[in-house]
């Protein structure tokens, strides 16, 4: 493994040590009666972007999906068929957000399936932001077609750089 890698990858292993001491009660509780999330969410793989600390939530409190740019392929609608058939939540949120790297480079017009996907969600906008918040609203009208009158579909922005959230 390349040195540097290695590094981080014990840095990330001694962080974990630390894990276990931290939401006992919590991550007890959910081991022994399951998860019972309110909310899905779909948000991007951007590591600035934490559900989780953004609502304010702990262990198993939402039930998380993460992809690039927050798009929705067919293993993001089946990770919400099962939150709603399994988990039986009715709740879903597209969260899209500012500086979201994918959007850019799908308006840098670089391709691939991601970029080509964001691309027809954007037609021909040109600035960041409203190009991210025509691809939300894009990926929460599919999941609302998906899906018709069964569920709530909510589109919402953050702001990574304010820490702030806007609905669409």
């Amino acid at each position: 493994m390349d040195k540097t890698n290695q590094e981080t990858l014990n840095i990330l292993l001694d962080k974990a040590k630390l894990y276990p001491t931290q939401n006992q009660q919590r991550r007890s509780d959910t081991a022994t009666n399951g998860q019972h999330p309110k909310a899905a969410i779909l948000c991007c793989s951007d590591s600035r972007v934490i559900p989780e600390e953004i609502f304010g939530c702990s262990i198993g409190d939402l039930f998380v999906i993460r992809t690039a740019g927050n798009t929705l392929g067919s293993n993001e609608l089946a990770s919400f068929e099962y939150a709603y058939h399994h988990l039986g939540i009715s709740l879903f949120i597209v969260l899209g957000h500012t500086h979201c790297g994918a959007v850019g480079s799908a308006l840098e017009g670089h391709h691939g399936a991601l970029m080509d996907t964001i691309r027809v969600h954007i037609h021909d906008e040109k600035d960041p932001i409203e190009a991210s918040k025509k691809n939300t609203l894009a990926v929460a009208s599919e999941l609302a077609q998906e899906f018709k009158d069964k569920v709530d579909v909510v589109s919402l922005l953050y702001d990574i750089h304010e820490g702030t959230i806007k609905a669409l």
